[in-house]
């Protein structure tokens, strides 16, 4: 059986050579990888892996004004290995996944899709930016059934042939079996309710399956990410809102370690492209240099670390905000 793991990047090499290790040793055979107007050389690293056989590089250049994560959708949805996988999985680099005992076929043995809910992941009080694994940095997280819809968002492990082409969160199509994370059958209407990408209010407990998101990292690498922008929302900034609702540090969780003795052989065989990561690595420094040289990186940065942890909602404040969303005016409530 073989497993596919897809991704839109720019701008991400000092990150994607553990990411790619991680799911390796996951059990993924393959990575489907399309780039953008890289100006880190992520796109050189990608060509290496590429030329080695690891990934399929995918460049493509976005045009109009739709969001550039779906134009990739469409070109990757495209793509040989994507249809003739067995299993795919279309997930971003600050995305990991965690398998809790079982493996790819068992999780997907009764299914179609099972969707992998976020586990956000907070900065764990790390200023300074340390080049290692994200999954040995960031131990601190959300809790498991925080009054916040957005950690209950996730992203889909499917069967292609039961699909019509890819998506963000999950992939199109109407009569495919979507299963739990914890083994249960999800209701009729999950199947055919195209526009729902959350988990919030359907049962949770019990997963065998999951995403670390660590989506906000350091404040170092945070401040890079909101000068880089996110992919899909080419005008919603990235500031101290995102970081906020996000940087959870309320549970320690080290489950992934689990997974850390089928990891290390595949990153000791991408040390063979070592140069290229450290020449990211390098990129970005220096861009991180030249940020703090701007007394507003200096005000954000200040800001973030006054916001050391961000203090999970009750299920009372959760209703009033939403409450709140619901008696606005009709043109004001997208805003």
């Amino acid at each position: 059986m073989t497993a596919v793991a897809i991704t839109c990047i720019r701008n991400e090499g000092p990150w994607l050579l553990d990411w790619i290790a991680h799911h390796l040793g996951a059990g993924f055979d393959h990575f489907v990888i399309a780039s953008h107007e890289c100006t880190d050389g992520t796109d050189s690293l990608l060509q290496a892996l590429n030329d080695a056989g690891i990934i399929t590089h995918v460049p493509f250049q976005p045009t109009g004004d739709l969001s550039v994560q779906w134009q990739a959708m469409k070109v990757l949805s495209r793509e040989k290995r994507y249809k003739s996988a067995d299993l795919a999985l279309f997930f971003d680099v600050d995305e990991y996944l965690v398998l809790n005992g079982i493996s790819l076929d068992d999780l997907m043995a009764k299914a179609d899709a099972v969707p992998l809910r976020w586990h956000l992941f907070g900065h764990s009080g790390h200023s300074a930016w340390v080049d290692a694994p994200v999954t040995q940095r960031f131990t601190h997280k959300a809790p498991d059934g925080i009054n916040l819809p957005l950690a209950h968002f996730f992203k889909t492990l499917h069967r292609p042939k039961a699909f019509r082409e890819l998506g963000i969160h999950r992939p199109k199509g109407k009569t495919a079996t979507w299963i739990s994370a914890s083994g249960a059958a999800l209701p009729d209407s999950f199947a055919t309710q195209q526009s729902r990408i959350n988990l919030f209010g359907l049962r949770q407990d019990n997963e065998r399956a999951w995403l670390n998101h660590y989506s906000v990292r350091s404040i170092e690498e945070f401040v890079l990410k909101s000068a880089r922008g996110l992919p899909n929302h080419m005008s919603k900034p990235i500031s101290t809102g995102y970081w906020a609702e996000r940087n959870f540090n309320t549970v320690i969780d080290t489950r992934i370690a689990q997974m850390s003795s089928q990891t290390e052989p595949h990153r000791n065989l991408l040390a063979a492209f070592d140069d290229l990561h450290h020449a990211s690595l390098a990129h970005h420094k220096a861009d991180f240099v030249r940020l703090k040289q701007q007394r507003a990186t200096l005000e954000f940065m200040w800001q973030l670390e006054l916001m050391a942890g961000s203090t999970p909602p009750s299920a009372v404040q959760l209703a009033d905000h939403i409450a709140r969303l619901k008696s606005l005016p009709s043109e004001d409530k997208n805003g």
